[in-house]
């Protein structure tokens, strides 16, 4: 969890920076989508770190067994996607406007810690965003897993044949089946280790923010059937 918190405070370190840097030296385009442009590449460095750190520590540990290095892995891993993912859903579910205040409310000047007053819900409430953040996660989200689970290994696959073919002098030459399957894409280790962790991940956003989502079940109905094909 400290590794986490730590993870999660180096990413917003790295936010306010990038975004001093570019108001103080960007162009006019740059200064315009500065927010955008941390918060994407604030996103990738997440999903990067997380595996790899997960990774690294399992390797410190050096279990004796595949299953022990499994069990560790699966426990570091959903630790920090339930960090990358559930934090931002829960603060603004159950923390977000409430520590607000108004001119004139007493407590926020007698308190040192209401005194943090920038945090506000959208005037529509805080389930507006809760609902856009859910929409994007299931809608946006699992559009670009799928697309990347099935059209990339395509091109992958493709890649590698045409780099074979034009190394292959005799064209007419028949390649046995274990020949061609020399070609096929490793599946690793944890091939399926991502499969299961978004399935829990998934139904956690099913379960515990439908209310705020009603479409959910719907957009993940959809995601396995496409997942099963």
């Amino acid at each position: 969890i400290c590794v986490v918190l730590a993870a999660v405070l180096g990413t917003i370190i790295y936010r306010i920076s990038l975004v001093s840097v570019i108001y103080g030296g960007g162009g006019f385009f740059v200064k315009k989508h500065a927010k955008l442009f941390t918060t994407v590449t604030a996103a990738i460095i997440n999903l990067i770190i997380y595996h790899r750190l997960a990774v690294y520590l399992t390797n410190l540990e050096n279990p004796r067994t595949h299953s022990e290095y499994e069990i560790s892995y699966t426990f570091k891993i959903f630790i920090f996607e339930f960090m990358n993912f559930y934090s931002s859903l829960i603060y603004i579910a159950f923390f977000k406007g409430r520590f607000f205040d108004y001119p004139g409310d007493d407590v926020a000047r007698k308190s040192e810690f209401f005194r943090l007053k920038n945090d506000i819900c959208d005037p529509a409430g805080c389930l507006s965003e809760l609902c856009i953040q859910l929409a994007i996660i299931m809608v946006g989200k699992q559009c670009w897993n799928n697309f990347m689970e099935y059209l990339f290994p395509k091109f992958y696959n493709w890649w590698r044949q045409r780099k074979h073919k034009a190394a292959t002098k005799d064209e007419t030459h028949m390649h046995m089946a274990w020949e061609q399957d020399y070609h096929m894409q490793d599946p690793g280790r944890l091939a399926l280790f991502d499969e299961y962790l978004e399935m829990i991940l998934q139904y956690g956003f099913v379960t515990l923010f439908v209310a705020a989502f009603p479409l959910a079940p719907l957009f993940a109905l959809l995601n396995n059937i496409a997942e099963i094909r």
